[in-house]
C-alpha cells in the first residue's frame, strides 16, 4: 500500500514516521527492506533495533553492521544513508524519547534481556 500510494498511506505507526531501510544481505548480497519507526535526532534519523522485544538481533541491523551504506525511503523520498551505532549518551537520550513517544516500546524493552541498540542514519 505504501508504494502504491507513494508514501501517502502507511508512513505512520502509532504517531511515528515509518522509514523503509534497504540494506544489503550480509550473506546473500540481496537487497532487503525493513520498515522502521524513525525519530529525528539533530541532523540524523534514529531507529532502534528492538525486533519487537525479541531476544534475537534484527537482520537489518546485522546487515548494516556488515555494510553500513543503505537507502532510506521516508515520506516517499529516497535518501542514501550511512548507519552507525549511537554512542552511549545519544543511545540513552534516544531510548528515552522512544519510550516517551511510543509506550509500546517500553514493553519491548521488558521482553528481552539484550541491549537494544540505537542506530543513527546519516545522509551521505
Amino acid at each position: 500500500i505504501y508504494q502504491m500510494t507513494r508514501g501517502r498511506v502507511g508512513r505512520r505507526w502509532f504517531g511515528g514516521n515509518v522509514g523503509f531501510v534497504t540494506t544489503t544481505g550480509r550473506r546473500s548480497g540481496c537487497r532487503r527492506v525493513a520498515p522502521l519507526v524513525c525519530l529525528r535526532d539533530g541532523n540524523t534519523l534514529a531507529v532502534v533495533a528492538s525486533n519487537g522485544g525479541s531476544d534475537g538481533t534484527p537482520d537489518w541491523w546485522l546487515n548494516l553492521q556488515h555494510e553500513p551504506r543503505a537507502e532510506l525511503e521516508l515520506h516517499g523520498t529516497r535518501h542514501l544513508v550511512w548507519a552507525t551505532r549511537a554512542d552511549p549518551a545519544s543511545e540513552a537520550r534516544v531510548l528515552s524519547r522512544f519510550a516517551d513517544e511510543f509506550p509500546q516500546f517500553a514493553r519491548y524493552r521488558q521482553r528481552t534481556e539484550r541491549v537494544i541498540p540505537v542506530v543513527l542514519l546519516r545522509l551521505r
